[in-house]
């Protein structure tokens, strides 16, 4: 999968009316122009190709968590990525369960080598990352990697951080 990094959404300088799409009560032009490296909504899910909606996170979750509750979902096999606050931007990309889970493991691995090694810095941290795994750093971030990209990631992490050991 090609992601496709397109920046700053026009409509954060646009002079007419944003519309919000369903369930969104708005859609905000500050909001947007913070979002610099955007992607566009999803309209088919990455998993499984399948139809995606936009929805309250609460289908997701069982009740609404945060103070943006929303995310895009398909229909078909239950994959989903939350939204930027007071935007319809994704933060990544679809994600199903197995994927999540990659995600949250090495996203715990990175965190601990961002203190470790990077003094809490983490865009020094991403930075690295993204030489490591040879990838543009504009889509080194653990919402937009797959499954096995999340498990790279995290074996990358894991081994730097023995190598200090």
């Amino acid at each position: 999968m090609t992601i496709q990094v397109l920046g700053v959404d026009p409509r954060s300088r646009s002079k007419t009316q944003l519309t919000a799409p369903a369930p969104l009560p708005y859609v905000s032009r500050r909001a947007l122009a913070r979002v610099r490296d955007r992607i566009e909504p999803p309209t088919a899910c990455h998993c499984c190709g399948g139809a995606v909606r936009l929805v309250s996170n609460a289908t997701i979750y069982g009740r609404e968590y945060g103070p943006w509750p929303f995310a895009y979902r398909c229909a078909d096999c239950g994959a989903y990525v939350g939204l930027h606050p007071d935007t319809d931007l994704p933060l990544g990309i679809m994600a199903s369960k197995p994927t999540i889970q990659a995600r949250k493991a090495a996203k715990n691995t990175f965190l601990a080598l961002v203190q470790e090694r990077y003094a809490g810095k983490q865009s020094a941290a991403y930075a690295w990352l993204a030489r490591a795994l040879g990838i543009s750093p504009t889509i080194c971030h653990f919402g937009m990697f797959t499954q096995d990209q999340a498990e790279r990631a995290g074996e990358v992490c894991r081994l730097a951080r023995e190598a200090r050991a």
